[in-house]
């Protein structure tokens, strides 16, 4: 990690349980303008990103288990609350490359370890289908800014956020942006090609080291490649066989009305709109599911 200085890191993190918090099981009471305007400093004026963490802490406050499945999701729903909150706080027509009227912000609900069976259809370019997530180096498609929920994980080892500085990357060795990115088969995001693969793991990238067993940590992401930060994951695993795993994953976006407005977005960066069917097994294309290994290198313990 040898073109980033981790001291920056620590601009990012946000500690929720250290500001007023009202809870809701709905999202009608406003979260605190403080901690709004601490995340869209962090992800617009510092670092392109946003470490939201202590969701645990504020539920054990008022007795509450964030392990529990009610638990769980009155602290998803929190969190969420806040990235709506700054969502219509940032300038789209200034972030985006093209041309298109983001109408909506939706979530969808996914397990990061195991094969999904649907995948909730929330736009006209979005149809259900089977899918597993993307690990590998990637942003997510015509989408400027991103929440990604992680937690709480059960039997589950590495699974680790990545976040992969691609704009220092890019300021660092004068390579357009637009250049960046191929089409993963069978799948809407992109990924980094594999040219500048090794270098944006190696000199640009950490993982964050996070306690996703007892918390839930949402990463909030300035996502477009032009300008913005690439995100993975290392690889998750299952430490015992004999017990089930999850690696639950709440997702957070900005969508476009419909699929000319997606194609105007590839077009930019050069890429094909292709559609994307159920999961299939293919060695060819492992790699963009697979993740990092456990063993790469740049950890940051983020509580420590």
């Amino acid at each position: 990690m040898k073109k980033i200085d981790p001291s920056r890191i620590k601009d990012s993190l946000i500690d929720v349980s250290t500001f007023p918090a009202e809870l809701s099981k709905g999202d009608s009471v406003p979260p605190n303008r403080a901690l709004v305007d601490a995340i869209i400093e962090a992800v617009e004026k510092k670092n392109g990103f946003a470490v939201v963490h202590g969701a645990n802490k504020l539920l054990a406050a008022r007795q509450l288990d964030i392990r529990t499945d009610a638990g769980a999701e009155l602290a998803r729903n929190y969190l969420e609350g806040l990235f709506r909150a700054a969502a219509p706080r940032f300038d789209l027509k200034r972030y985006s490359p093209v041309d298109v009227a983001y109408d909506r912000v939706v979530k969808m609900d996914v397990d990061g370890y195991n094969k999904n069976k649907s995948f909730t259809p929330n736009s006209d370019h979005t149809e259900s289908r089977e899918f597993v997530t993307t690990k590998c180096i990637h942003f997510d498609a015509a989408t400027p800014f991103i929440a990604n929920l992680y937690g709480p994980n059960r039997n589950i080892s590495g699974g680790l956020p990545m976040i992969c500085d691609t704009r220092k990357f890019c300021q660092d060795k004068g390579i357009d942006p637009k250049s960046l990115i191929e089409n993963i088969p069978n799948n809407y995001n992109v990924a980094l090609k594999q040219e500048f693969y090794d270098e944006v793991l190696n000199d640009y990238s950490f993982a964050l080291k996070l306690d996703l067993e007892n918390d839930i940590v949402m990463i909030v992401l300035h996502n477009e490649v032009v300008g913005g930060v690439a995100h993975a994951a290392t690889q998750p695993m299952r430490p015992d066989a004999n017990r089930d795993a999850r690696r639950p994953i709440r997702h957070v976006e900005y969508q476009v009305p419909g699929t000319e407005d997606l194609k105007r977005w590839y077009d930019f960066y050069g890429l094909t709109l292709f559609k994307a069917d159920d999961h299939k097994e293919d060695p060819t294309v492992s790699r963009y599911v697979r993740g990092e290994l456990n063993s790469f290198p740049h950890v940051i313990d983020v509580l420590a």
